[in-house]
C-alpha cells in the first residue's frame, strides 16, 4: 500500500477511536503514524492506532522454548547489565536519523531464561500487532540492542517505549517497537512487513541506494553502499 494512503486511512480510523473514547469519557492518547519529522528528526510508523503502555504495570513475557519462562517488569529490564551505542535507523523509505540508544544485549536475557536446544528464532510481538522473527545467531550480533533509552533518556512513546529492537545493519520496520512478547520458536518465519508491500524483504538488510539523513538537513542526499549506515 502506498505510504500516504496508509496513513490516511489510519487517520480515519481512528477519529472514531477518538470519538469513541470522548463520549465514553476516556482521554485515551493513541498512537499515530506521521511524515513530519519530531524534534530527533525521525518520522513515526504504527501498524495500528494503539494507546501507549503504562510502564508501571508493564511486563516483557518471555517464553516459548525456554527452560525458564519469564515475566520481566520495566525495572527488572533496566536491572540488566546496559549499554549505550550511537547508530543510524534507516527506513526502507529512503530516509534516515541517528542518535544514541540504551539497552541491553540479548544475551543477557538468555542466561535467564535458558533457551533449549531446538531453539533457533525469536519471535518479537508487539501491542499495535505487529510481530517480527529473527535466528537467535542475528541476535547476538554486537550492534543489535533491545532499547530503554534514547538521546539519553528513556523511550518516548512515540519511539515504542518502554522497549524497542535496535538493529542499524536493518531497516527500520525490523526494529519491532512496543515489544510485549519474546517467543522462543524453533525457527523464524519472516516478517510481518513482507504481508504489507513488495518492497519489504523477511530480512530487512540495508541495500545499497540513496538515503535521505532527516538529522542533517531536509534536502540532503547521501548515497549508500549497504549495511549499516557509519560514514555520516
Amino acid at each position: 500500500m502506498h505510504r500516504r494512503r496508509f496513513l490516511a486511512a489510519i487517520a480515519a480510523s481512528t477519529a472514531g477511536l477518538r470519538a469513541q473514547d470522548q463520549r465514553a469519557g476516556h482521554a485515551r492518547p493513541l498512537l499515530l503514524p506521521s511524515d513530519e519529522p519530531d524534534d530527533l528528526h525521525f518520522r513515526l510508523m504504527w501498524y495500528n492506532p494503539v494507546a501507549p503502555l503504562d510502564p508501571a504495570r508493564y511486563q516483557l513475557q518471555i517464553r516459548g522454548l525456554v527452560e525458564k519462562p519469564l515475566s520481566l517488569s520495566l525495572a527488572d529490564l533496566r536491572r540488566l547489565p546496559q549499554e549505550s551505542q550511537n547508530s543510524r535507523m534507516k527506513c526502507v523509505q529512503c530516509w534516515s536519523s541517528r542518535t544514541v540508544w540504551g539497552g541491553f544485549r540479548l544475551g543477557h536475557l538468555l542466561e535467564a531464561t535458558k533457551p533449549l536446544r531446538t531453539a533457533k528464532a525469536v519471535r518479537f510481538d508487539c501491542a499495535d500487532k505487529w510481530y517480527e522473527y529473527f535466528s537467535i545467531e542475528d541476535l547476538l550480533k554486537p550492534r543489535v540492542m533491545l532499547a530503554l533509552d534514547m538521546a539519553g533518556k528513556p523511550l518516548a512513546d512515540r519511539h515504542g517505549a518502554p522497549l524497542r529492537l535496535i538493529d542499524p545493519a536493518r531497516y527500520g520496520y525490523k526494529c519491532a517497537k512496543l515489544i510485549t512478547s519474546i517467543e522462543f520458536v524453533a525457527e523464524g518465519k519472516g516478517s510481518m512487513a513482507c504481508d504489507i508491500g513488495p518492497y519489504y524483504s523477511p530480512e530487512g538488510e540495508i541495500k545499497s541506494g540513496y538515503d535521505h539523513p532527516l538529522d542533517l538537513g531536509s534536502n540532503v542526499r547521501r548515497k549508500i553502499s549497504g549495511g549499516e549506515i557509519t560514514d555520516y
